[in-house]
């Protein structure tokens, strides 16, 4: 893998930053840049911005009034992951609204799972997921939200098109795909899929706005999991690492294995 980057903590409360710092650095081995105020954390993002490859963010910075944190970070292509003191549903919906990557409650019980995402979303810089759907507004939608996981996201309106794509590609760890689209549906897609790539290869959800035996036809065919629409981007962003977790655990053990073999 490439060289280390940077974890961006955005924390008003130097002794939370330090907090926060600290179990990054105790769990994961990436290094930390802190930022106490908009200001601070506006210079980091802009000088440091190649350094950085998530921002975890607190929302009530005392020169921030009208939370421009995140919107910061979004256009500048951060991904983002705030740590808040309160939550309800408002300041969930509102979350979704700015595109954070997650959100946690400032706990040291969410510490752990916040740690977890961190080291997911650095991973995911090397991985490709496509997306195959003959809706341009939904692939669309797909595509931001895996974009904003850090991975690398392709494209295709159909199951042949997709075909095409992973052979040209080779290295793609994920699909998404549809059920109802034209030339090749999800499913023939995906037994299509599986002549290829075993499930431990290649990570494979299926999508669709019917659940129920929709749902078991395309496990039934080969696909990990599903997804109903519309998609909870929580759910997705759960499932989606749940997969991408699995395939690495795999790998691990194949390795494992031939080293013993040998």
């Amino acid at each position: 893998m490439n060289e280390l980057r940077h974890v961006l903590v955005v924390e008003d409360s130097r002794v939370q930053a330090k907090i926060i710092s600290q179990h990054i650095a105790e769990a994961t081995p990436f290094p930390t840049l802190v930022a106490h105020t908009l200001a601070e954390a506006k210079e980091a993002m802009t000088e440091k911005r190649d350094a950085i490859f998530v921002a975890i963010l607190d929302r009530n910075l005392p020169d921030d009034e009208d939370g421009g944190i995140v919107p910061l970070a979004t256009s500048l292509g951060i991904p983002s992951v705030v740590m808040t003191a309160t939550f309800d549903e408002e300041v969930r919906q509102k979350l979704l609204e700015q595109n954070v990557v997650d959100y946690f409650v400032k706990t040291m019980s969410e510490m752990t799972a916040m740690e977890r995402l961190i080291e997911r979303l650095y991973k995911n810089q090397f991985l490709k997921a496509l997306v195959v759907d003959d809706s341009r507004l939904f692939r669309l939608h797909l595509t931001k939200l895996l974009g904003n996981l850090n991975l690398q996201v392709l494209e295709a309106e159909d199951g042949r098109q997709a075909l095409d794509v992973l052979r040209r590609e080779g290295d793609v760890s994920l699909v998404v795909t549809d059920y109802n689209m034209p030339h090749l549906d999800g499913f023939g897609l995906i037994e299509e899929l599986r002549a290829t790539w075993a499930k431990d290869k290649l990570a494979v959800i299926g999508v669709s706005a019917e659940g129920g035996t929709q749902t078991v036809k395309f496990l039934k065919v080969g696909a990990n999991d599903f997804l109903v629409k519309p998609v909870q981007v929580e759910e997705c962003i759960c499932r989606v690492h749940q997969q991408l977790d699995m395939l690495e655990i795999l790998a691990n053990y194949r390795e494992l294995c031939a080293r013993a073999g040998q």
